[in-house]
């Protein structure tokens, strides 16, 4: 491995015979990255997959797994980690116990482990779900925190929602280089202690919870531009912010929330006219999917924006 790169694990079962699937996943994998135990629940076929990577000083790791008991005792206990974990749960449903706490796990909901105490969670059907390994000297100021909620389900939906859509904007470029690794991390323990109501420790919180913000208001163009009514309203509902805020931030940007949204509409009716599959429809269904209600004005902010009108691009594209 280039050792300039970020550490990544990648592990599936599905690769092994079935009779190698777990205790190549308990004793070769779960074990030693985790820093846990795992026992199989029931006899069915067990399947798994670890997808671990680092930002700096966070751990993040995205599992799979079968029906299992998983905890964290003295034998765990004694390799010296004492992190918060977060765990976002998108799949499936647990049970989690920690100190005098008994909690239900089932998907969206987001629990928290205290690495440095016992543990335990039974996971009851296939379940998925994202695990955030975080410092505890990076996160609070007392160590005494986030042991008093060690073992709960969080209350605090809009902030942790924040901190797991800015997670699932990132991607391996993100990643590339240990500097942005490092800045990538940096945010998410701002968001990590904003959601858990904590001061990061030697950390620009504010401005980790606002590029969150922006990246995930990003997202959101991103995913509902075709709908001709989305809205500034619309997205900052989804995020719980105000539209005022959503402008402040995309100004940042250099470009406004209209601006946004008219570029990603333009790039899915480029997608859509330069796929070969697709050269027999209307210009004005290719418009319509992409979000827009005016023909014209799809004309015009076309060939502003390629230097092309839509029937030149997909000729062009044809042509090569």
């Amino acid at each position: 491995m280039d050792s300039s790169a970020p550490e990544r694990i990648y592990f599936n079962t599905d690769v092994l015979p079935e009779r190698d699937r777990f205790p190549a996943f308990c004793e070769g994998m779960f074990r030693h990255v985790i820093g846990a135990d795992i026992a199989q629940i029931g006899s069915a076929p067990f399947s798994g997959a670890l997808d671990i990577r680092r930002a700096g000083a966070v751990g993040i790791a995205h599992i799979s797994v079968a029906p299992a008991n998983i905890s964290r005792q003295a034998n765990n206990l004694s390799d010296g980690n004492d992190a918060i974990v977060v765990q976002s749960w998108r799949r499936g449903s647990a049970g989690l116990t920690q100190n005098e706490h008994d909690s239900r796990i089932a998907p969206g909901d987001v629990s928290i482990i205290d690495n440095a105490r016992p543990a335990r969670v039974r996971v009851e059907s296939a379940a998925q779900f994202w695990s955030l390994t975080i410092p505890r000297d990076s996160i609070v100021a007392s160590a005494q925190g986030p042991a008093r909620i060690a073992g709960t389900k969080s209350i605090n939906g809009l902030d942790f929602q924040l901190l797991f859509r800015y997670l699932q904007e990132i991607t391996i470029e993100h990643l590339t280089d240990r500097r942005t690794a490092q800045l990538v991390g940096d945010h998410i323990i701002d968001l990590a202690a904003f959601a858990l109501g904590r001061p990061a420790i030697g950390s620009a919180r504010e401005d980790g919870v606002r590029e969150a913000r922006r990246l995930a208001i990003l997202g959101e163009i991103e995913r509902c531009s075709s709908n001709p009514a989305l809205s500034v309203a619309t997205v900052a509902a989804l995020l719980g912010i105000t539209p005022r805020y959503v402008h402040l931030l995309l100004q940042e940007t250099g470009k406004s929330f209209t601006h946004h949204v008219l570029e990603r509409r333009l790039d899915k009716a480029a997608a859509l006219l330069r796929d070969p599959r697709l050269r027999h429809r209307k210009i004005a269904d290719v418009a319509d999917e992409a979000g827009f209600t005016d023909l014209s004005y799809f004309n015009r902010a076309f060939r502003r924006h390629y230097g092309a009108t839509p029937s030149d691009l997909r000729a062009a594209a044809a042509s090569s």
